[in-house]
């Protein structure tokens, strides 16, 4: 095929600095605890109340909205706490859910339901159709061009998901390592803009993305969009490191340029220099901006016996009022009259559920 006839294009007239709280340096973000949100007893307390009402058999975690998870004192604090995830420094994270005490089972559903309060659906994660992902060792790797990070303990490299808002729940922390590494996609996009703003320009153009074997019904196995796009006069970023590496597979030659792979690998740099590294405590709750905030997972090794391995359990939102974000995210999956928001990932036969199976 010849890349140069399919490959789609955008124009940019793209500021050259973007501003706001969503735009920090790892010092800032350090010294600015509002990130970590400390909970109560009472809050535990509500918490524990609200997930054991629905803890019953058979029990199916998409039917669980926050209308069946009230919380009448915390709630409040929740929409301050979506306020600084969409509007804010785009980090929130929950420490003091005693996890050894309730079980991994009610602390699951606490976790569902917060993600509903803070999100207005949940999206697949997968082809599979998983809804609550569990992030483990699987023994896979990137050297397969069908893996997924979750499933092994390489480091991943700096990215985004197929969502607006991100959701982790810490069921048991890796022996060494695993660390959540944090970075600024609009500092970076600065920074980038300011030290090579030709490869800035090169990352606002369409690059092709490998989807790894989750195809939807009528899309090609590859797709392309920018990983700096702007809609509104805001900025969001997507990038997917090991899904762009992959994709050539599909061409005579690779349809991404040397600019781009450059553009590319400066922003590893750049994210990797100017970020926060989180560690996880057994019961930490995780919540990112995914379009203002790029993520990375240091490398880990697991503790040896039965429920010590790493383990977190995941959760793809979507935010109907969130940023705006462009149509150009559609090419993953859906379309502006199908979908409200881009997001989530379908293939040919995916049947959502939200399995608490591997607790």
């Amino acid at each position: 095929m010849d890349t140069h006839e399919r490959r789609p294009v955008a124009t940019t007239d793209a500021p050259k600095a973007v501003h706001g709280p969503s735009v920090w340096s790892a010092d800032e973000i350090a010294a600015d605890g509002r990130w970590l949100y400390q909970l109560s007893d009472v809050e535990v307390s509500e918490l524990c109340k609200a997930a054991a009402s629905l803890d019953q058999e058979p029990l199916d975690l998409r039917q669980i909205d926050k209308d069946c998870f009230p919380l009448p004192e915390f709630a409040p604090v929740l929409a301050d706490l979506h306020q600084q995830i969409t509007e804010g420094v785009g980090i929130v994270q929950i420490r003091g859910l005693p996890i050894q005490d309730i079980g991994r089972r009610q602390s699951a559903i606490i976790f569902w339901g917060l993600c509903r309060h803070l999100g207005d659906e949940v999206v697949s994660q997968n082809a599979k159709g998983h809804m609550l992902g569990h992030v483990q060792d699987l023994g896979q790797s990137f050297d397969d061009p069908y893996s997924r990070g979750p499933y092994t303990h390489e480091r991943i490299e700096y990215h985004s998901d197929a969502c607006d808002i991100v959701g982790l729940l810490c069921l048991c922390p890796a022996a060494h390592g695993g660390e959540s590494s944090l970075a600024s996609a609009g500092l970076v996009y600065n920074e980038l803009q300011r030290q090579r703003p030709d490869l800035a320009e090169a990352l606002l153009q369409p690059i092709y993305r490998d989807r790894r074997g989750e195809i939807p019904p009528g899309r090609e196995a590859w797709y392309a969009f920018p990983v700096f796009n702007f809609s509104d006069g805001r900025l969001s970023v997507n990038n997917e490191p090991s899904y762009i590496d992959s994709v050539a597979r599909f061409f005579a030659q690779d349809p991404n340029t040397p600019a781009q792979h450059e553009g590319l690998a400066l922003l590893e740099k750049l994210a990797h220099e100017n970020h926060i590294e989180i560690p996880f405590e057994a019961g930490d709750m995780q919540f990112i901006n995914n379009h203002t905030i790029l993520h990375s997972r240091e490398a880990f090794d697991d503790a040896n016996g039965l429920g010590k391995k790493r383990h977190l359990l995941r959760v793809w939102l979507l935010d109907y009022e969130g940023m705006p974000v462009s149509d150009a995210y559609y090419q993953r999956n859906g379309t502006p009259e199908t979908h409200r928001r881009p997001g989530g990932i379908v293939g040919s036969d995916t049947k959502p559920h939200a399995l608490l199976d591997t607790l």
